[in-house]
C-alpha cells in the first residue's frame, strides 16, 4: 500500500484513537538506505533493544547478514531457513514450551507462514518518516490503554459477518507478532489483525505499557475508511453516551 495512502489513513485514526507510541510501517527495498541502523552485531542482541531508538526517528534495516544477533528476524522474515535445533532452545533454554515435541511443532507451524522477502532489505520505520512512494506492507499500532485497544478490536469486526476471530493473540516471538504474522495475513481474502509483543523475553526490552496491534497495510486502510459512519465517527451521538 502506497505510503501516502497509509499516512492519510493514520491521520484518520489519530483523530479518534490515542496511542502511547508512534505507528510503525514495514517496507522492502532493493537498496541499503543511508542513515539506517543496520541490525548486525557480533554478540547476541534482540531487535527490540533498538525500538526506542527507532521511535526517535531512526529506521532499522534487516537483511540476511546479522552477524551474531538473534536469528529470529532473519528466519521469521524469510531471509534464511528456520534452524531446526530439535526444539531445545524453546523448550529447555527459554522454557516457553513444555516438551521438545511441542517446541518442534511450533517451528513447523512457524515455517508455514514465512514468505520469501520481496527485496534484499526490509525496513521498519515510523510511518510519519517513511518516504513518499514506498510500498508499506505491515502496520504496527500501539494503543494507549484498554479503551483504545477496544476501539481497534471493534473496528476489526465492523465490516465482517464473522465477528469472533477478526483479532487474535498468538503465542509467538515478538518479531513474528509485529511482522511475520501480519504480513502473512496480507495474502488472505479476509486478513485479520493480531495483538502482539506477548513474549516474555521481549517484555524485557519494551516499555511496560506497550502492546502492539498489527495488520497488513491494506486492512489498515480499509479500517480507516470505515471510521466515518461508525461508532468512532466524531459526528455520532451515542444513545448511551460512550
Amino acid at each position: 500500500m502506497n505510503s501516502e495512502t497509509v499516512k492519510e489513513s493514520l491521520r484518520k485514526f489519530s483523530e479518534v484513537l490515542s496511542s502511547n507510541y508512534p505507528a510503525i510501517g514495514w517496507f522492502f527495498s532493493s537498496e541499503e538506505i543511508e542513515n539506517s541502523f543496520i541490525y548486525k552485531k557480533e554478540r547476541w542482541v534482540c531487535m527490540f533493544m533498538y525500538l526506542r531508538m527507532m521511535m526517535k526517528g531512526k529506521r532499522i534495516c534487516f537483511s540476511e547478514d546479522i552477524g551474531n544477533a538473534c536469528t529470529g528476524p532473519t528466519e521469521f522474515f524469510g531471509f534464511t531457513e528456520l534452524v531446526d535445533d530439535g526444539g531445545v532452545f524453546l523448550a529447555e533454554t527459554e522454557r516457553f514450551a513444555k516438551t521438545l515435541e511441542i517446541s518442534k511443532a511450533y517451528t513447523r507451524e512457524s515455517a508455514t507462514i514465512v514468505h520469501p522477502p520481496k527485496e534484499k532489505y526490509l525496513y521498519m520505520e515510523k510511518i510519519e518518516n517513511i518516504d513518499k512512494g514506498r510500498e508499506i506492507e505491515v502496520i504496527n499500532l500501539f494503543p494507549a490503554d484498554p479503551t483504545n485497544l477496544t476501539k481497534l478490536v471493534t473496528m476489526s469486526g465492523y465490516d465482517r459477518e464473522a465477528n469472533m476471530d477478526n483479532v487474535f493473540t498468538p503465542n509467538c516471538s515478538g518479531c513474528q507478532s509485529v511482522f511475520s504474522i501480519p504480513y502473512n495475513e496480507k495474502f488472505k481474502d479476509l486478513p485479520k489483525a493480531n495483538i502482539g509483543l506477548m513474549e516474555p523475553m521481549v517484555r524485557n526490552f519494551v516499555p511496560k505499557d506497550m502492546i502492539s496491534f498489527s495488520m497488513p497495510a491494506n486492512r489498515f486502510v480499509e479500517m480507516a475508511n470505515n471510521i466515518e459512519g461508525s461508532f468512532l465517527d466524531k459526528n455520532f451521538e451515542s444513545p448511551v453516551g460512550f
